[in-house]
């Protein structure tokens, strides 16, 4: 290489050999932009980096050391450089010429500094940007007093490194030293090119009209994207497809056929599909009908992404797309998680695991499997949003349980969606219980900015007369008298209750649902203690295990709780667990015990039980289905699980709930008036109650048709206040959206959208397994290509617990301390994990493979949010 070849990565990839893997990316995805932004896009990818021709990048960043002219004072961001070796003048005439030939159109060609300079400044965000837009660098100034002959040193050597670039426009290199001059006697930058991130600069973009806003996005967004997937192979030595396709559409219905195993004119999904496949569509069906299948049906031959809000969900629908559209070892299937690398590589072979979770992070598949915290916080619109929402303008989104989600992250899914829909995507939003302020809230917006029709789907509606006759579910609801008793025992069950639960177990599927990790973990021990051995399977499922440990246990609840349950099934289990198991988990029980939880909630637990059951069926045994609430308190999470708000009008609807009848605003608020009253009667007591506080009594029975359920969670939602504690966070943050807000960082917008505290942490009482485990991997993974994924596979994966709620870290023990004083290892081993291990603390909780972190746990250090457990 000669002393002017420009580097684009400190490997020695040239800047013209990188720029070209950008344009051939380009080429595979052109069909996906509209023909009039190829050549702006084009450009921006042409000349984005550059502004890399400056020595100090070269030399210092690159170590390119035979680089010349040697000039290592000055130091601009090369993608703010870039920006200033276009000869503006001529970029205008080359647009004009575009236009006159029809290629752009003319609001491009008048907006050419926002959209192309902009694509190009920004493509990388860096958090000293902010400072230099408003109060520029003295760098510039630096730059603007070297000599001519320096400057065109750079010129010159940039048009000799594109010069056997195809079609590569040198003529548009040179020195804008009138936009340098301005830049240096302190000109803001944003004068230039607007960054498209942060809200004290709208008012410099009120000018631009939607239409041009959007394509200043797809602009960007194509170029990041195009960088990242060439950047991404570059660095991998490896060539892969930046869009992988999908199968045909023939092959996708005849594998939906086979999975479910009728003939096709007896299944519903395809009955339904075709009049939503080219809409917007909301499904709102009853659980466990098969709203997957309809969405892999509506999605077609498209690219989409599929999400949902828990992982053990995500991993579940993960493997069923993998039976339609892995074909012949095609892989056409991506996984995103935050631990989708460690699933995938204990799930397959390493090599090709690996491969499959960078397509999955490059989003190069045709099909997508992910949690919602993957996409849903670029709502918010932090940098590098752009590449999801130019992704998105020719994909679909599927949105899979939104009832799941706490109402902030549910006004942000509603704004990705209007954004998605405004982009050119298509969205489908499928659910058993359709909250009624959120439908309402989409209904507003596509009708306000005139998004199109939005195809309604309920089949509550369509099939209302056959769900009717669908009856699975048969409840009681106990009252637990608790009043007095002390904290530590307030929310016991009744032996009652427990024996109940044993002697059903002895011979069913059982399953056993709690508000709370702890509540959980102490019925399991009661029952652990009372069920003789062998006699009955017991699983105890919640937040709090290794990753390990937790897929271990899934992979048995799977197996044990296969859906449908086989007729010949004669062993008893008993599956006690968390929230974890509440959204598109396809588990098949006979019986629940639940806490109470909001009426939604309620719904989606009992989706879990005879869910084998879809159509002529009704119980007619005892009750299948038991609600238990205390008369103190509720529930076992205290008002911090749920709103105390929805517990309260859940518990005044199905207090007199009785099949006919009609409930109407009336009968909840005396139903309400009455829980204030006996309330009240209760501040009263002694604590001579609690000898009897460990009574109940059962308040209510009744039977629950399918129908019965969606009409009792419409009525739920019907009778919030907007102006209640727990609507206002989401109109609120709705209002917020709409006002412009932006986040500054991407882990910001993650965060509003799950707003909770979530610590790493390992047990004191393993200290020596680690150790041990740190040595074999020092031993067997240190020359790894991807050392920190098989570290997260062979240590985190099995000492880690992610510890919601966690307010008190004591900086004494965080593990990469630990590594440093008690680990003999060579210094760059020492380094590297203690980096990986910076955020990790160890904890005076002791861990059990069969109960998680124990029981003991200090709740009053946790603000737990159980949607997320």
């Amino acid at each position: 290489m000669n002393g002017t070849t420009i580097w684009a990565k400190s490997s020695g990839i040239s800047l013209s050999n990188h720029t070209e893997k950008l344009l051939q990316n380009f080429q595979r995805l052109k069909s996906k932009l509209k023909a009039t932004l190829h050549i702006p896009t084009e450009l921006a990818i042409k000349f984005h980096d550059i502004g890399k021709v400056l020595p100090h990048f070269q030399i210092v960043k690159l170590k390119n050391r035979n680089y010349t002219p040697v000039e290592l004072t000055i130091n601009i961001e090369h993608s703010i450089l870039s920006t200033i070796l276009i000869d503006k003048d001529e970029l205008k005439n080359h647009l004009i010429q575009a236009n006159g030939n029809g290629l752009v159109n003319q609001s491009i060609e008048n907006n050419f500094s926002k959209l192309i300079l902009s694509a190009i400044a920004f493509h990388h965000w860096r958090d000293s940007f902010d400072d230099l837009l408003k109060f520029g660098s003295k760098e510039f100034k630096k730059l603007f007093e070297k000599d001519d002959a320096f400057k065109q040193s750079l010129i010159n050597n940039l048009q000799e490194e594109f010069i056997n670039l195809n079609n590569f426009e040198t003529n548009l290199l040179k020195f804008d030293n009138q936009m340098l001059e301005e830049l240096a006697n302190d000109i803001p930058f944003y004068e230039y090119a607007i960054p498209p991130y942060q809200l004290y600069y709208l008012n410099q973009r009120i000018d631009l009209s939607e239409e041009i806003i959007k394509d200043w996005i797809l602009i960007s967004g194509f170029l990041i994207r195009c960088d990242h997937f060439a950047s991404y192979c570059e660095e991998e030595n490896v060539s892969e497809d930046i869009e992988i396709p999908n199968i045909c559409e023939k092959e996708i219905s005849d594998n939906i056929i086979s999975m479910i195993n009728k003939n096709k004119n007896d299944i519903w999904q395809f009955n339904k599909f075709p009049n939503s496949k080219d809409k917007n569509t909301v499904l709102i069906a009853p659980t466990g009908i098969g709203k997957t299948e309809f969405a892999f049906l509506w999605a077609g031959e498209d690219k989409f992404f599929y999400t949902l809000p828990l992982r053990a969900a995500v991993e579940q629908i993960f493997e069923r797309a993998k039976r339609i559209y892995n074909i012949n070892n095609h892989e056409k299937v991506g996984l995103l998680h935050f631990d989708a690398d460690v699933y995938l590589i204990s799930d397959d072979k390493e090599e090709n695991s690996i491969r499959l979770y960078d397509n999955a992070r490059q989003l190069a598949y045709p099909v997508t499997i992910s949690t919602g915290d993957q996409f849903f916080p670029y709502a918010l619109r932090p940098p590098g949003y752009e590449k999801i929402y130019a992704i998105f303008s020719y994909a679909r989104l599927i949105v899979d349980e939104v009832q799941a989600y706490d109402p902030v992250a549910a006004a942000i899914i509603v704004k990705f969606i209007e954004d998605v829909v405004r982009m050119g995507g298509k969205a489908l939003l499928m659910t058993a219980t359709f909250p009624s302020f959120i439908k309402n809230e989409i209904d507003k917006r596509f009708k306000n900015l005139n998004l199109g029709d939005l195809n309604y789907l309920n089949l509550y509606d369509t099939e209302k007369d056959d769900l009717q006759k669908l009856v699975k579910h048969k409840i009681q609801l106990i009252q637990i008298k608790n009043a007095n008793i002390d904290d530590e025992n307030k929310f016991n069950l009744p032996d009652d209750i427990l024996e109940r639960i044993i002697n059903l177990g002895k011979s069913n599927r059982v399953l056993v649902i709690l508000n709370t990790i702890a509540q959980a973990q102490k019925v399991y021990l009661q029952l652990k203690e009372k069920i003789k051995p062998n006699e009955t399977t017991l699983i105890l499922l919640h937040s709090r295990f290794t990753f390990n440990d937790r897929k271990n246990i899934q992979e048995k609840l799977n197996n044990e709780f296969s859906n449908p349950k086989p007729e010949d099934e004669k062993k008893g289990k008993i599956l006690i667990a968390t929230q974890v198991v509440e959204a598109a988990i396809d588990i098949d029980a006979d019986f629940l015990f639940t806490e109470i939880a909001p009426l939604d909630a309620l719904v989606q637990r009992m989706g879990r039980v005879l869910r084998r059951y879809r159509e002529n069926y009704c119980y007619d045994g005892e009750p299948n289905v038991t609600i238990f609430v205390f008369n103190d308190g509720f529930e076992s999470g205290k008002g911090r699980v749920y709103s105390n708000e929805l517990i309260s009008y859940t518990y005044a609807i199905l207090k007199n709930f009785t099949p006919g009848m009609q409930i109407d605003d009336n009968v909840i608020l005396t139903n309400l008036n009455s829980l204030s009253q006996e309330k009240k009667k209760k501040k009263g007591k002694t604590k001579k109650a609690a000898a009897q506080s460990n009574n109940y009594e059962i308040q209510n029975k009744f039977i629950l048709d399918e129908y019965k359920k969606y009409e009792l969670v419409n009525i739920l939602f019907n009778q919030l206040e907007k102006n209640g504690t727990y609507l206002q966070e989401f109109y609120q943050t709705l209002e917020l959206l709409d006002a412009g807000y932006m986040s500054e960082k991407k882990s910001e917008a993650q965060r509003k959208f799950r707003p909770i505290i979530t610590t790493s942490v390992i047990s004191e009482n393993r200290k020596d397994e680690l150790k041990t485990a740190i040595e074999q991997y020092i031993n067997s993974y240190w020359g790894h290509p991807r050392p920190f994924t098989m570290f997260k596979e062979k240590i985190i994966s099995d000492f880690v617990v992610n510890l919601i709620g966690l307010t008190h870290r004591d900086p004494q023990k965080v593990v990469s301390q630990w590594i440093e004083n008690e680990l003999n290892l060579q210094p760059e081993q020492k380094q590297k994990l203690m980096k990986w291990t910076e955020d990790i603390y160890f904890v005076n909780i002791k861990y059990e493979k069969d109960l998680g972190l124990d029981i003991k746990i200090d709740e009053s250090l946790t603000r737990i949010n159980p949607r997320f457990l």
